[in-house]
């Protein structure tokens, strides 16, 4: 009779380290399968909104004797929700509006602007505008 209880403590440390090396086993083939299967171009679709500020771009300056008062621009609206592929957006900081040309301009300005690009990619589709103010004025020259 005790030779039975030796035998049977014995098929059970010997099952218990099957058990482990079996559920090792598995467990390394799981994450080996789970590595094959990675799409990285997964986060190329998966579309995700974001609120980027508008950047207006001026590509001159005021005539002599003009100038911009660059604290006071006005944007209405003053940034814009983007839908688009994830791995794009975590990186966008600020959408940009087409180049304006103010070199001949010698007073306070309101366009309809369109909207170039989000983080540097040209938009695409219908085009988006903002208001955009300009506030330009006469430098005072004290005598």
């Amino acid at each position: 009779m005790r030779q039975l209880h030796k035998n049977d403590w014995l098929l059970a440390i010997v099952a218990l380290f099957l058990s482990v090396m079996t559920y090792h086993y598995v467990r390394d083939n799981i994450r080996r399968a789970e590595s094959k299967n990675y799409d990285p171009s997964y986060e190329l679709i998966k579309l995700t909104a974001k609120s980027v500020p508008i950047k207006v771009r001026i590509a001159s300056l005021p005539p002599e004797g003009y100038r911009l008062i660059e604290a006071k621009i006005e944007k209405n609206p003053e940034s814009l929700v983007v839908i688009g592929p994830e791995a794009l957006l975590e990186k966008a900081s600020s959408a940009e509006t087409a180049i304006l040309d103010i070199s001949q301009t010698t007073k306070r300005v309101v366009k309809r602007v369109p909207i170039e690009s989000v983080a540097g990619i040209h938009l695409a589709g219908e085009d988006y505008t903002i208001e955009v103010v300009l506030p330009i004025e006469k430098i005072e020259v004290n005598q």
